[in-house]
């Protein structure tokens, strides 16, 4: 058996919105951060809040390196492109969310993130 044999190809984790939920800010992050530096791309399936999203960039800024170059990240709310009902709203003005997708990645792998109202395209490669 090989040693020191190099993983080929670019894994996606997925992530149940339930993972997460029961995780306070700063968890999420954490989490995020530890597979993110594990050379993984996820696929969140609820948007993090702003505020989430400004705390992983932060976080991830404090930690970069020559090992460790930094993230891409994109998100979609539910409600972007669209109407929304005083249902979401209120969630929203609560702090909560109503839905979403998240994608982040290493930025040594995600080399384009292209985003409209109601999709994100993503272009990664490991060389």
């Amino acid at each position: 058996m090989a040693k020191n044999k190099k993983k080929k190809g670019i894994e996606l984790e997925f992530i149940s919105k339930s993972i997460l939920a029961p995780k306070g800010s700063s968890e999420k992050i954490d989490y995020i951060l530890e597979r993110i530096k594990e050379d993984k791309i996820l696929v969140v399936e609820e948007s993090l809040t702003p505020f989430e999203e400004s705390k992983l960039i932060e976080h991830t800024m404090e930690e970069v390196n020559d090992k460790f170059p930094g993230i891409e990240i994109s998100t979609l709310r539910s409600d972007e492109g669209g109407i929304t009902s005083i249902r979401e709203r209120l969630i929203k003005l609560l702090g909560g969310s109503t839905g979403g997708l998240t994608v982040i990645g290493p930025s040594k792998f995600v080399k384009e993130i292209k985003k409209d109202p109601q999709r994100i395209s993503l272009l990664a490669s490991d060389e």
